[in-house]
C-alpha cells in the first residue's frame, strides 16, 4: 500500500520566533566579524555609492540588499513598546495614507498635508477631552507676558532713543543744507557787487576817454555831473530789461488795464506829496494865538464906600 505523506501545518508564531532568532544571531555575528567583512569588501569589490567614473573595470561593484520584513518589525515593536497613556505621547496616525498622484503639484501636495493635519487635530481634541485635560482657555484668562515689564521698558526706551537720533540727524542735515544755501546766496551777492563795481569802473574809463579832448577851462564839477547823468540814464525804468518785453507775451494784467483802465496806485495812497504839503488852505493861522483875558478888577475903597452909601 502506498504510504500517504502527512501534511503538517506550520505555526506562524514559531516562524516569527525563528526569524527573530535569526535576526539576533545575524546581529551578533555581524558585530563580531566587522573587521573580516571590511577586509572581504576590500577584496571583493566597491559599494555602488562609492563608485566613480574612473573606477577600474575589473572591480566588482557591491550592492546591499534590504529586507522589509513587516511581521518581524511589528513583533519587535510590540516587545519594545511602553505601556503608557496616550496623553503622554499624543501620537496620532492618519486613517488613510497620503496618496498624491503628482508629487510635483504643490497645490495637491499641500492640500493632502492640510487634510491630514486637520484630521489629527479633530481626533486629538476628542482624545484630550476624554482624558480629562482642559483644552480651551476660559474667557477671563489672562496669560503672563513672555517678556517682563522691565524688558519692555528697555525696548521702549531704545526705540525712543533711535527715533530721537533720526530726528537729530534730519535736523542737522536740514541745517547743513540751509547753510549751503546761505553761502550760495552770499557768494551770488558778492559776485553781483563785483560785477557792478567792474561796470562802474568801465563807465568811468569810458568817460575819461571822452573827456580827454576837453579844454582846461572846463569846470571840475562837469565830469561828476556827466557820471551822475550816465548812471541815472542806466537806472531809468525804460532802460531796464522787462521780463514781459523779453518773453513777448501779452499778460492778463495789461489786457485788463487796456480794457477797463488802470485803477490807480494803491500803495502809499495816504502819504503826503509835494502838492499836499504846500497846500495851506485848511490851515487856520489864528487858531493857536492866545487871547487876552478880561479880568474884573476890584473897585477902590472910595467907590466901595460910595456904593454902600447909595444902598443905605
Amino acid at each position: 500500500m502506498p504510504i500517504k505523506a502527512k501534511e503538517t501545518a506550520k505555526d506562524p508564531s514559531k516562524e516569527e520566533d525563528s526569524d527573530i532568532q535569526q535576526v539576533k544571531e545575524s546581529d551578533e555575528s555581524s558585530s563580531e566579524s566587522t573587521e573580516e567583512e571590511e577586509e572581504e569588501e576590500e577584496e571583493e569589490g566597491v559599494a555602488l555609492d562609492d563608485l566613480s567614473e574612473e573606477v577600474d573595470e575589473d572591480v566588482i561593484p557591491q550592492q546591499h540588499v534590504t529586507i522589509n520584513n513587516k511581521s518581524v518589525l511589528k513583533k519587535i515593536y510590540q516587545e519594545i513598546k511602553l505601556d503608557i497613556p496616550w496623553i503622554e505621547t499624543q501620537a496620532i496616525t492618519s486613517s488613510e495614507p497620503a496618496n498624491i498622484k503628482d508629487i510635483d503639484n504643490d497645490i495637491e501636495r499641500e492640500l493632502t498635508f492640510y487634510k491630514q493635519a486637520l484630521e489629527a487635530v479633530v481626533e486629538g481634541r476628542k482624545k484630550i477631552i476624554e482624558s480629562g485635560v482642559t483644552f480651551s482657555r476660559p474667557d477671563d484668562y489672562f496669560a503672563e507676558m513672555v517678556k517682563s515689564d522691565e524688558h519692555m521698558t528697555k525696548i521702549r526706551k531704545k526705540l525712543i532713543d533711535e527715533e530721537q537720533k533720526i530726528k537729530a540727524s534730519e535736523e542737522a542735515r536740514r541745517k547743513r543744507e540751509l547753510k549751503k544755501f546761505g553761502k550760495k546766496v552770499q557768494i551770488e551777492r558778492l559776485q553781483e557787487r563785483q560785477k557792478q563795481k567792474r561796470e562802474d569802473l568801465e563807465k568811468i574809463k569810458v568817460m575819461k576817454k571822452k573827456r580827454k579832448g576837453i579844454e582846461d577851462t572846463a569846470v571840475d564839477g562837469d565830469f561828476e555831473i556827466a557820471l551822475e547823468e550816465a548812471a541815472d540814464k542806466d537806472n531809468r525804468p525804460n532802460n531796464r530789461p522787462n521780463k514781459k518785453q523779453k518773453s513777448g507775451k501779452f499778460s492778463k494784467r495789461s489786457y485788463k488795464d487796456a480794457k477797463f483802465g488802470f485803477g490807480g496806485k494803491k500803495r502809499h495812497a495816504k502819504s503826503n506829496t509835494a502838492q499836499s504839503s504846500g497846500d495851506l488852505s485848511i490851515f487856520d493861522g489864528g487858531r493857536n494865538t492866545k487871547k487876552k483875558k478880561i479880568t474884573k478888577t476890584r473897585p477902590g475903597k472910595a467907590r466901595r464906600q460910595a456904593a454902600r452909601n447909595k444902598r443905605q
